[in-house]
């Protein structure tokens, strides 16, 4: 009996003592919320410990009443007592001595922290991206991340943006990959403008991006990842650099409605200057006729535009799991009469934790509508604004603008009303009623994952995403326009696009200590992706085709069906296995090794990119003096590529109006294999925090040269009957110097002055262009105007081309005895590219007030203006009127046949020789150097203690391109008439950018 009682105490006492440990888990945040990967869990005085994963969790176990102690480098240590509860989770707030302790959002959604990042990675939160509002997000980070070009198209509200890091690298393509949560977003359009005229298709119509249809309040950051280093996982998709969204996501225990509303106005600002004093003789399509006074029409033609973004969100999060839901409404009127927007964008996001949160699943989809109605076009045709800028003065523009159609009795209809028949000129408000366009986009973006949490150490994870766009070009043109633009019937243009994108992966994610000192993160993975770009189908019932019956804009009515085809910009498919590693030693010397292999389907052959980084912890590994907080160095070496367009390795058959026979335009060389382009860069960089971190600077240097890019020579006669042969050849240069410096001026209890100073100097070189070509490439033509933009061996990416008078030795203009100019072939004129970017970033609090002003500057580089010189052509600018009340031109020329000097010429004479679209435009190289107010916000935060039922609100005054500090061109040449490769550094009748100025108010309830 003794000893079945014993027996039995023995197993109660193991039985209680074992009840006694528990399994603790819980997350570590940093003191804004965000997880701490690599934090670490110790049982105080015990041998037990954990570190936590990428998502910030960790589990221990531990027996109630003993100690937890959590550590991470440069947050204070915290200590806890083991109760009751199963869950502790834990925020630790920044020591004195704050060592870079940010987590990043890296490649396919990876978390690092910013201490063991080998490579320049720049963030913005989600608050700089909707505090001084844009319908593009992408806008709103102009000036403030360092090596970031962005530059807005000329299409007004809805338009495109141009953005481009580090320089233009590749001839095909230097636009980033855009990647949300990890995932690539397909960014297609339906098209950009390259002709310097002005198309015969529809104007030079802004086809538009993805980017644009994206909700700004759905994202709590962006990062931008800028070296090859940075963007190897994402190999192709990833040359030019990747610029990463993460969604906002639900906090546990907590149910928020958000709800925000901005208001702007909009006005034409920069626009040219106009002449009053003289007016057109009569029957005459330019002012060249007598002085007589009139009125400057142009000012009054432009409206003042509106733009309303209304977003309400709402999100609940439990420790299992979250639901968010966003939703907002964009209409905008344009400042040109009958140019509008619409937008309606939805969004969803579910997650949720099973199997002892072992298992995560999540979902999230976005879908977008977006109407434009009269998206504004540039160049010379379907333009509304030559007609505005040229019309002959001494004419009633008010006439015009309320007579713009007539009766024509001998055609029963309505005809233009118009003064001359000129074939770039229509009247403006029949262009807007009568030439009317409309573009409809279609945005959806779903993507699923799961997470499956096998151990401590390691996660496995699969993502699934698809991406549809589609969009619709629709435009009715009315019998009597313009005969070069339209068939005396009229003329109908409906052009129907869709783009989708597939994306799936799998990943392991490794997470561990190797012994007491060595930590190893490790994550490898595949994925795959399918693209099609731009399967269109393009109806055009043409100019000498035409409709059978006047304004009847139907199929049906087409004289014939030549205009209309069906083709496909872009299909392939890219499958991938890749792996990255990050070796740690004690927590101060950072190893990263990478590498990633694509199977594209646009070449023969694999291809595999690799990268190693390194960075010391200089604080860590030695003393430094107490005023400095943090010390950084790194360095990287990578590869990336760039595969090339469809259609060239496999020649497909060919069919389009116009182009005889079917047979491959393209193709490879015969016994040659197409390979993608390789870019090669090194980059060094250092970090530093100094005086209790109110001081910090960061200073990247990269160098770059991206080789075998994808060219097209003549083929000459050829068995396969190619027209031309696509090639490897050629390599452009990049490199240049980044500083990122931040100071918190003044940290006073009342008042506070933080800034930020982005400065950025990239050098670009065109290395090498094949002989076979002459040495260059021509990215716009010329056609019959004086401009041309190209790639010329040895020089910057992008030269501006035009005409130049001919002078002699001693600098004289040299001329004809009949009074003419003497030229010059096309010869380089100027260059597109900055020699630097710098953005100044201020931001105060005093009390409950804030204030913040962002000031943006690009220095160096040309712009050219068409519109300037039309408008001197015909007899319109300020230029031309005060040459004539001046008594003619000033010049220094000389007569080449007997040297008699010139020092005078007739205005008319002079502007309409040297001016036009091609006249002399050398003459119309301006300095892009400007500096500008970019983004101004005053406003108050409410205190919620006043206001029941409510966390958060505020209310702001917002302005945006404020003012110019200084500015030498008669635009703004922040704005960029194409968002292509073509179409740079020159203004040809682009819509004037905006001043705008507004209300923001913002309500978390």
């Amino acid at each position: 009996m003794k000893k079945i009682f014993l027996i039995f105490m023995i197993v109660f006492t193991a039985q209680v003592s074992l009840a006694q440990v528990k399994s603790v888990k819980g997350i570590i945040t940093d003191s804004d919320g965000m997880p701490l990967p690599g934090a670490s869990v110790a049982v105080q005085g015990g041998q037990k410990g954990a570190t936590t994963d990428f998502d910030g969790l960790y589990a221990i176990e531990a027996q109630k009443g003993q100690t937890l102690v959590f550590t991470y480098v440069g947050l204070e240590t915290q200590s806890i007592v083991v109760g009751d509860a199963a869950t502790i989770n834990v925020k630790l707030v920044p020591a004195a001595s704050n060592a870079l302790n940010e987590v990043v959002v890296t490649s396919l959604g990876i978390k690092k922290t910013r201490k063991s990042l080998t490579y320049a990675a720049q963030e913005l939160k989600g608050e700089e991206l909707t505090r001084v509002k844009d319908a593009n997000v992408i806008n709103t980070i102009a000036g403030k991340i360092a090596g970031v070009a962005v530059t807005k198209s000329s299409g007004g509200t809805g338009g495109s943006t141009k953005v481009v890091i580090r320089g233009n690298s590749s001839i095909s393509n230097s636009q980033p990959l855009y990647v949300i949560d990890g995932i690539p977003m397909l960014n297609s359009g339906s098209g950009q403008p390259n002709d310097s005229f002005g198309s015969l298709s529809g104007g030079n119509r802004d086809g538009g991006d993805v980017i644009s249809l994206v909700n700004p309040d759905d994202y709590e950051g962006m990062t931008v990842l800028k070296g090859a280093a940075a963007s190897v996982l994402y190999g192709s998709q990833g040359a030019n650099g990747v610029i990463l969204l993460s969604s906002k996501k639900a906090k546990s225990g907590k149910a928020n409605i958000t709800a925000s509303s901005v208001t702007t106005f909009e006005e034409a600002a920069y626009m040219p200057k106009f002449q009053t004093d003289y007016i057109a003789a009569a029957g005459a399509d330019e002012s060249w006729g007598a002085k007589q006074k009139t009125p400057d029409h142009v000012k009054d033609f432009f409206n003042t535009g509106t733009t309303q973004i209304t977003s309400v969100g709402y999100s609940l999060g439990t420790e299992t799991s979250s639901t968010a839901f966003s939703y907002a409404n964009t209409s905008a009127t344009g400042i040109v009469p009958g140019n509008s927007l619409k937008k309606n964008n939805f969004g969803i996001r579910q997650t949720a934790k099973f199997f002892g949160d072992k298992l995560t699943f999540a979902a999230n989809a976005n879908y977008t509508s977006q109407t434009i109605a009269n998206k504004p076009v540039n160049g010379f045709y379907f333009n509304p604004l030559t007609g505005v800028y040229l019309m002959p003065r001494g004419n009633d523009f008010e006439y015009y603008k309320n007579n713009f159609e007539v009766y024509n009795p001998s055609r029963n209809l309505m005809a233009q009303n118009w003064m001359t028949n000129r074939d770039i000129m229509q009247n403006p408000y029949w262009a807007i009623n009568r030439n009317k366009s409309e573009d409809k986009n279609d945005f959806f973006n779903g993507a699923l994952s799961l997470s499956y949490k096998a151990n401590n150490w390691l996660t496995i994870a699969s993502r699934y995403s698809y991406n549809r766009v589609t969009s619709i070009f629709d435009k009715k043109i009315y019998a009597t326009t313009q005969g070069t633009l339209s068939n005396v019937n009229g003329r109908y243009i409906n052009e129907n696009s869709l783009s989708t994108q597939r994306y799936g992966d799998l990943i392991a994610t490794i997470n561990t200590k190797i012994a007491t000192d060595f930590s190893f993160n490790a994550n490898i993975g595949a994925s795959i992706t399918n693209t099609l770009t731009n399967d269109k189908t393009i109806l055009d019932s043409g100019i000498s085709g035409g409709l059978g019956i006047a304004n009847w804009f139907t199929l049906h009515n087409f004289n014939n069906n030549t205009g209309n085809y069906q083709t496909v910009d872009s299909q392939r498919e890219v499958q991938s296995v890749f792996a990255a590693t990050t070796f740690g030693y004690k927590d101060m010397l950072f190893l990263d090794l990478a590498g990633r292999n694509d199977w594209s389907s646009t070449v023969s052959d694999p291809y595999f990119y690799p990268s190693v980084g390194l960075t010391a912890l200089i604080s860590e590994m030695t003393t430094l003096p107490e005023w400095i907080n943090f010390g950084k160095v790194r360095g990287t070496y990578a590869k990336v590529g760039n595969d090339i367009y469809p259609f060239v390795s496999n020649p497909t058959y060919y069919s389009a109006p116009g182009v005889s026979g079917i047979n491959p335009k393209v193709g490879p060389r015969p016994g040659e294999k197409l390979k993608p382009e390789l870019k090669s860069e090194f980059e060094f960089g250092t970090e530093w925090r100094m005086f209790n971190n109110r001081l910090g600077f960061e200073v990247s240097y990269y160098n770059s040269e991206t080789k075998n890019q994808y060219l097209q020579v003549v083929a000459g006669v050829n068995d396969l009957g190619y027209d031309f042969y696509g090639i490897n050849a050629g390599s452009i240069e990049n490199k240049g110097i980044e500083v990122v410096l931040s100071g918190g001026i003044i940290r006073g209890d009342k008042f506070s002055w933080d800034t930020t100073v982005n400065f950025s100097q990239n050098k670009n070189k065109v290395k090498e262009i094949p002989t076979e070509l002459g040495g260059r490439v021509n990215l716009t033509e010329a056609g019959v105007n004086s401009y041309r933009y190209a790639l010329i061996e040895g020089k910057p990416y992008g030269v501006i081309e035009g005409i130049n008078f001919k002078k002699d030795a001693q600098g004289r203009i040299l001329m004809n005895d009949d009074g003419t100019f003497q030229k010059t072939d096309f010869e380089e004129v100027g260059n597109s590219n900055p020699d630097f970017m710098l953005g100044f970033s201020n931001s105060f609090k005093f009390g409950s007030f804030f204030a913040n002003v962002l000031i943006d500057g690009r220095f160096g580089g040309d712009v050219m203006s068409l519109t300037e010189a039309q408008n001197d052509s015909f007899g319109v600018s300020k230029a031309s009127g005060d040459a004539r009340n001046a008594g003619g031109v000033a010049v220094n020329a000389v007569r080449a046949s007997d040297g008699v000097a010139v020092t005078n010429i007739p205005a008319q004479s002079y502007y309409t020789q040297v001016g036009g679209r091609a006249g002399i435009t050398g003459e119309y190289i301006y300095d892009a150097t400007n500096v500008s107010v970019r983004e101004v916000s005053v406003g108050y935060n409410f205190n919620p203690k006043a206001l029941p039922f409510i966390q958060s609100a505020s209310i702001s005054l917002i302005a945006r391109n404020l003012f110019f500090i200084y500015k030498d061109a008669p635009f703004d040449p922040n704005i960029a008439l194409s968002t292509g490769q073509g179409l740079q550094g020159v203004d040809i009748y682009g819509l004037p950018s905006t001043r705008s100025i507004g209300l923001n108010l913002n309500v978390t309830f």
